[in-house]
Order: C-alpha cells, then sequence, then structure tokens
C-alpha cells in the first residue's frame, strides 16, 4: 500500500518529490559528515602517537599538530621553555595533586638515521622518562634489554637541593653580541635582615668584564643599613689573579671571599671586605638554606639590543652564623634572607626591581630599561608554600615622589593576565640614594628601598588582601622620563 502512494505522489508530483528526496538525502549527508569528522577529532585526541596515552598534552606554541604527527621540519628540534620548571612546579605540583595524576615528558616518532658500515639507514626513535611514562601507563612493548630511569633522569623529574641550585645558580660567560663587551658583569646578591634590630646586610658578589684591577676581575661590596645608627660602606676591587670561578658552576672565590653551594644544597657565605672609610672591616660566615622551594628559574629578561639574565634561586630562606663590623659581632640563628643572581650587558641600563613577604605569598617584580626603551618582559612573580603560584605581565609602574623629589615616597605596580589582576602597593620607608656615574656630565642616580608590600586584586576567582614587607629599588637617569 505505501509503495503505491509513493508512486502516485512521485506521477503526480515528481518535481516537488524530487526536492524532498534531495532535501532528505542532504540532511542525512550533513549528518553523516558531521559524525565523520567527530569521530576522527576523538581518535586523534587519543592518538598515542599525540599524547602518550595522556588526556592532555602540551606543545611550544603555534607548533601544528598534523605536522608534529608526520614528522614535517616544523616538529624538528622544538624545545618547550622552561620545561623542567613547567613539570616540576605546574604538572607534578602538590597544587594540582587532585586534578593531575602523572604527567611525563614524550618525544616520539622522530626520524633519525643511524650510520651503519657508510650505509645510513632510516629508523625511528622516541625518548622519554621510563617511570613517568610508567605512571602514566604510557610505556612501551619491552621486547629486549632493561628500561629503566637513569639518574640523569631523576634529577630531571625530582632533583637534590644540592642539584636544583646548582643548576640555576650556574655562572656564564659572555656569548654572542656580548663577547667583547667592557659592561658585562655578573654576581651574586644576597639581602639578610640582622637580628638584634641592626637592621639589614646588602651583600654582593660580582665578577666583571672590566673592573678597575683588571678584565674579568672581581667586587665585593656590601652595606650595612642601620636606621638607628646610619649606614656603612664596604667594597673590594680583586685582580683577576685572585678570582676563581667557571663557567656553569654556581662557586665563586674573589680573594678568599666565597659563595659555594654544598652537597645538602647549602649556600656558603664568607667575606672580608674593608669599610669605604674609617677602618673598619666587615667579616662574613653564614650557612644559608631555603625555607621552601621558592625560585624563579633562569630568565632571559633582556630586548632586542640588551643582554640581560636573572634567577632568584632563594626567594625565602633562612641564615644562620656571624656578621662582624663596626666593633661587634652579631650571631645569626634564623635570619630571612633572599639570594637572587643577574648576568648580561649594563650599558645605559636600570630597572625597576622588588620583592616582599606579603601574607602567604612570596612576591618578585621586575623589568629592565636602556637608555629610554623598555627591554624584554616586565612581570609580577607569585610563590607560595605549593611552589609556583601564578606569573604576571605588568601593565604599569607607577612612582610617586616625597614633596622635596629627592626620593619616592609611594610605587605602585599593576598587573594582570586574563580574570586575574594584581595591585601591588608598597609605602617607602628607609631610602638610600647612590649617584652613578654615566659617562656624560650627568649622573644616574639608585635608589634602594625598604617598606611595607600591600598585595590586592582577584587570583583565580578568589580576592587577595595580603600584606608584609619587602626590598624595592628604582632608577633616575637623564633617560628615565618619570625623573622628578
Amino acid at each position: 500500500m505505501i509503495r503505491r502512494l509513493v508512486w502516485a505522489s512521485i506521477r503526480q508530483r515528481p518535481g516537488r518529490s524530487l526536492l524532498l528526496l534531495f532535501g532528505y538525502a542532504l540532511g542525512v549527508g550533513v549528518t553523516v559528515t558531521l559524525l565523520s569528522i567527530g569521530g576522527a577529532l576523538i581518535a586523534q585526541a587519543r592518538d598515542q602517537a599525540l599524547v602518550g596515552d595522556g588526556d592532555l598534552i602540551v606543545l611550544p606554541e603555534g607548533i601544528d599538530l598534523e605536522t608534529l604527527k608526520t614528522g614535517g621540519a616544523s616538529s624538528m628540534f622544538f624545545t618547550i621553555d622552561q620545561a623542567t620548571f613547567l613539570y616540576r612546579e605546574v604538572l607534578a605540583s602538590e597544587r594540582f595533586d587532585g586534578l593531575i595524576s602523572a604527567a611525563a615528558p614524550w618525544i616520539d616518532d622522530e626520524l633519525l638515521y643511524l650510520d651503519l658500515d657508510g650505509e645510513l639507514v632510516p629508523i625511528s626513535a622516541g625518548a622519554t622518562i621510563p617511570a613517568l611514562a610508567t605512571a602514566l601507563e604510557g610505556s612501551p612493548e619491552l621486547v629486549a634489554g632493561s628500561w629503566g630511569d637513569i639518574d640523569a633522569d631523576r634529577s630531571w623529574r625530582a632533583p637534590t637541593d644540592a642539584e636544583l641550585y646548582r643548576s640555576m645558580d650556574r655562572l656564564h660567560y659572555p656569548g654572542g653580541s656580548a663577547i667583547g663587551d667592557t659592561t658585562w658583569a655578573e654576581w651574586h646578591y644576597f639581602n639578610v635582615l640582622l637580628p638584634e634590630d641592626a637592621g639589614w646586610l646588602y651583600l654582593t658578589y660580582m665578577i666583571a668584564g672590566e673592573v678597575p684591577d683588571g678584565r674579568w676581575g672581581g667586587r665585593l661590596l656590601a652595606t650595612w643599613v642601620d636606621p638607628g645608627a646610619g649606614e656603612r660602606v664596604y667594597t673590594l676591587d680583586a685582580p683577576p689573579e685572585v678570582v676563581r670561578f667557571a663557567a656553569g658552576e654556581p662557586d665563586l672565590d674573589i680573594a678568599g671571599s666565597r659563595v659555594h653551594v654544598d652537597r645538602a644544597g647549602v649556600y656558603r657565605l664568607t667575606a672580608r671586605i674593608p669599610a669605604e672609610t674609617g677602618g673598619d672591616t666587615l667579616t662574613v660566615d653564614l650557612a644559608l638554606e631555603a625555607r621552601s622551594r621558592r625560585y624563579l628559574p633562569p630568565l632571559d629578561i633582556g630586548g632586542t639590543s640588551l643582554v640581560s639574565g636573572y634567577t632568584v634561586p632563594v626567594l625565602d630562606g633562612r641564615s644562620a652564623g656571624m656578621v662582624c663590623a663596626r666593633g661587634r659581632c652579631l650571631e645569626l640563628a634564623d635570619a630571612v634572607t633572599y639570594h637572587d643572581h643577574n648576568w648580561g650587558t649594563w650599558n645605559a641600563v636600570t630597572w625597576d626591581w622588588g620583592q616582599a613577604s606579603a601574607g602567604r605569598f612570596s612576591l618578585l617584580y621586575g623589568g629592565v630599561a636602556q637608555a629610554d626603551r623598555i627591554e624584554g618582559s616586565r612581570f609580577v612573580y607569585l610563590a607560595d608554600d605549593d611552589g609556583f603560584a601564578g606569573i604576571y605581565p605588568i601593565r604599569d609602574i607607577v612612582t610617586e615622589w616625597r614633596e622635596d623629589g629627592l626620593a619616592p615616597a609611594r610605587i605602585t605596580v599593576h598587573a594582570a593576565r586574563g580574570r586575574d589582576s594584581l595591585a601591588l602597593a608598597v609605602s617607602v620607608g628607609h631610602v638610600r640614594a647612590t649617584d652613578v656615574p654615566t659617562g656624560t656630565d650627568a649622573l644616574a642616580r639608585f635608589f634602594q628601598m625598604r617598606g611595607e608590600a600591600s598585595l590586592s586584586g582577584r587570583l583565580r576567582g578568589e580576592p587577595l588582601d595580603e600584606r608584609g614587607q619587602g626590598f624595592f629599588e628604582t632608577w633616575t637617569s637623564p633617560a628615565r622620563r618619570d625623573e622628578p
């Protein structure tokens, strides 16, 4: 009966029937196509060649997935910046214990050529860390031999304190455009809060492309700031023959004053530095340990014309030992200590910088400028007891000056990323100003400050209101537009 009705309809209205048939066919075809595309996307998302049995893959920005799968030119030799930091402080951190059960680095199906008696044989090779691949349930089938972590694998995913700090804090030789640049300098910097309300100590161990006593000599700089008794500056220039260091290692010896990272990951600091005036001598013998693993990994913070690197191995440290000067010795047992490390070329370079303990956070901000140009990125960095807590591009830094215009009174830093926004307000207390020659008739003025810090805004949807104290630096010079 149905067939008769269909054929009768076709004979009486052939055009309408064909249009109806075409409409149904088009709808079915679109549905089949969409289902096929969806199935392909799901299959690709589950493709072991892409994700190694994981649910999420992290790739360098801009890389093409299809080219990666087929081994095209753009998939060769790619790297992910700060991959070790990303693994330790994000993917494997305690902060995401409930969300991420396992993570592993993965390089798969790279085409290589093996030379066998002069004949090039194409082979396919991949790499990962065995223990992490096993946790990810992505271990390959073992045909022969053994497959397990070697010591380098273990140190990549879970370094000891000594391995971590020695890898971050290594010294450098200038390369590229910095070769031969006499403004090259590199230094270990320590900031120590002293007991008995005796103020604080700035301590710097520096090597430089050119110092008064010769190329690749050293310089020791220290300032003991006691708000109740004033400040005293200590300095020593050392010729190259009494400076000992090796590129790739953190240890530095300048005329017997040393920075050394021992096998336990403890910084051993010794120094003997004469005062600029007055005949006094500063002696330092300290052991510095990180209270928690709050650190900033090595970064390139320079720009197109500036070579500049920076790392903060110890954002949250404690020192024990002895500091002697001004006719007395102070015994330190649990002194709050900060340590960073800078390297690069410093011709006409200024910077904004600050570090503070604000509630549950260790906070760091900074950026460099050369002449009147901001070079590289400026950022606010946060860490807490779970490690890395966030990094945010700075939108602006506003400096308000005292009525006499001679020193900053307040600094405000605004930073944001996505829905998160941060405002750091610094109320400046103590200020130390140093005039620095610029090679012209003008002087640059360098400000080292201690003050109260207030951190507000929103972080991951939650309001922020954290307060504490910190140290801050800025410059004014003929090239700075915010000079009073």
